[in-house]
């Protein structure tokens, strides 16, 4: 066991990672947003095109998984930056196991940086709420029969 565990450090570490991570998500979900703009008001109009509406909510879906793996992006090079990885492959299956939170209890960073997992795990989880409320919104737009 670390005797100084530092999470001040590693808090002050993460802010970069976790405000790029914000700008890439804020950046995707407008990315969705033109993407409503462009092809889903004009499928409300067209009530019985059941197909290209469904072709439409792959179109957000693929764009909202592209925004969160260009989030693991960002983390897996904090990894590699502060050195706490030693290569690529490490850095994007750590990342991708904290960002989602799959493997934030079984595969574990080095001591002096297990915070650091913790707040990738934090800002997934935030990043994932964003993308849910929007997937929600987009959806009820596109099968909402009052409009």
């Amino acid at each position: 066991m670390v005797n100084e565990f530092e999470y001040g450090r590693q808090i002050l570490a993460a802010l970069i990672p976790i405000a790029l991570t914000v700008v890439v998500h804020g950046l995707g979900m407008d990315l969705v947003r033109r993407n409503f703009e462009r092809f889903g008001k004009p499928l409300l109009r067209q009530s019985h095109n059941a197909g290209a509406r469904t072709a439409f909510m792959i179109s957000v879906v693929s764009i909202m998984v592209l925004t969160h793996f260009t989030g693991i992006i960002v983390w897996a090079l904090a990894l590699l930056v502060l050195e706490i990885v030693p290569g690529v492959e490490q850095a994007v299956f750590y990342s991708m196991q904290y960002y989602t939170t799959l493997g934030a209890n079984v595969h574990k960073l080095p001591e002096s940086w297990a915070g650091f997992g913790g707040f990738e795990a934090m800002t997934g989880m935030l990043m994932f709420g964003w993308s849910t409320a929007i997937l929600a919104l987009v959806g009820q737009k596109m099968h909402s029969i009052d409009d």
